[in-house]
């Protein structure tokens, strides 16, 4: 049994109720108001609701009831069943005419009631959310939909979305024959965007056509020299560090006079900056791999073999590894071969991004904490859309 029940008083219509798809996983009793106890029913629900016709009242353990709007029923719902407690509900919900709501209506959904995706409410882009059900493929009638959506108040009127599987239909409600098909990676930022008016069908079609100039480009530049972002070719052997440009580069003169004492003049070249190093921590037997980490440089330099620049530790190698589960880029004594290479391409303002040779994907770094980052080939297909490569700016010190 979940954590909460809902209570359903004779005088309640339950039916004429927008469904919600936390409702899956609750249980409506139905009560006498004049023989019900609340305190009672809190010896064995921490949290429980008790619907009205035109609002709902929730009940939480230790704290007065609260009457809320049905338009956010189901992100109510869902903060019940984490365990939010009512001074919790006062930093996530606003009152209007005496009832607690998000003033965001709620996004539409009709999923196949045995194989829909949306139904594990698992993550917080069906929260705020409304749901009709539909038992076959053959149930799916757009127009039919867009109706229900047109004839409800408290729902989100511009779009609805259609969920069969993992794949996410999202249909206009003027012209149910304007759609765009998204998987449930995309859904979160997808579902809010057109929630909030801030994206439309079309926006979302012509992302998804630019996602190609988003990539490397897999052609080899003959003559290819390492240059800083001022255009200075850097030597063969020359030591450098990689910075990872992620933030706006602290200003020195605002810097604390005691932590400004307490550096070497190097320390404080590196001061709040993001670095390329080499994870010493994580190995697995093998070569070690690239990471990004803060305050912190390694050395790095080139080697140039056959007209190929090559990015180098100390006497070891810059190679992607074809048979490695992680897509990260790798370091190894041995020069790799055309299919390992790693291949550097500059960016407009003259920084450079890093791509397997040949290859699709620009390798990015992903902050698993404010001091650690990991560096590989692992795009997913929304930061694809929506995020930008890694761009290393050559330092010299």
């Amino acid at each position: 049994m979940p954590d909460f029940a809902i209570f359903v008083p004779k005088h309640v219509d339950a039916a004429a109720i927008d469904t919600c798809l936390h409702d899956r996983d609750a249980v409506f009793e139905p009560i006498d108001l004049e023989t019900f106890d609340p305190a009672a029913q809190h010896e064995s629900h921490h949290s429980f609701i008790v619907l009205e016709t035109d609002h709902f009242v929730v009940h939480i353990r230790g704290s007065k009831p609260a009457k809320c709007h049905y338009q956010s029923r189901n992100l109510i719902m869902s903060l019940l069943g984490r365990g939010y407690n009512m001074k919790s509900f006062g930093m996530r919900l606003q009152e209007r005419d005496g009832l607690r709501l998000v003033t965001q209506q709620p996004m539409h959904y009709f999923a196949k009631s045995n194989d829909a995706e949306c139904l594990y409410c698992n993550n917080a882009t069906e929260d705020n959310t409304i749901v009709k059900y539909f038992d076959t493929d053959e149930d799916v009638n757009l127009a039919k939909f867009a109706k229900i959506v047109k004839s409800n108040p408290n729902c989100v009127h511009s779009h609805f979305i259609v969920n069969i599987g993992d794949k996410y239909r999202a249909v206009e409600t003027d012209n149910v024959e304007n759609t765009y098909v998204f998987s449930a990676a995309l859904k979160y930022r997808i579902v809010d965007s057109l929630a909030k008016g801030t994206t439309s069908i079309e926006a979302l079609i012509e992302e998804e056509r630019n996602i190609d100039s988003k990539r490397p480009n897999p052609e080899r530049q003959s003559g290819f020299k390492l240059c800083d972002s001022n255009g200075n070719i850097i030597a063969d052997g020359e030591t450098f560090a990689l910075q990872i440009l992620r933030r706006e580069e602290s200003d020195e003169s605002e810097m604390d006079e005691d932590v400004k004492a307490g550096l070497s003049d190097k320390e404080l070249l590196f001061y709040r900056k993001d670095f390329v190093g080499i994870n010493s921590f994580m190995n697995d037997g093998n070569d070690h791999f690239l990471c990004g980490q803060v305050d912190y440089g390694t050395d790095f330099e080139c080697e140039t073999i056959d007209d190929i620049v090559y990015l180098k530790h100390g006497d070891k190698y810059f190679y992607n590894d074809l048979d490695s589960e992680t897509n990260d880029i790798f370091i190894s004594e041995k020069v790799p071969t055309k299919e390992q290479r790693i291949q550097i391409h500059y960016s407009d303002d003259g920084d450079i991004m890093l791509s397997a040779w040949g290859g699709r994907l620009y390798a990015i770094c992903d902050w698993v904490k404010g001091s650690y980052g990991a560096i590989g080939f692992f795009a997913t297909e929304s930061q694809l859309r929506w995020g930008s490569p890694m761009k290393l700016r050559i330092f010299k010190y």
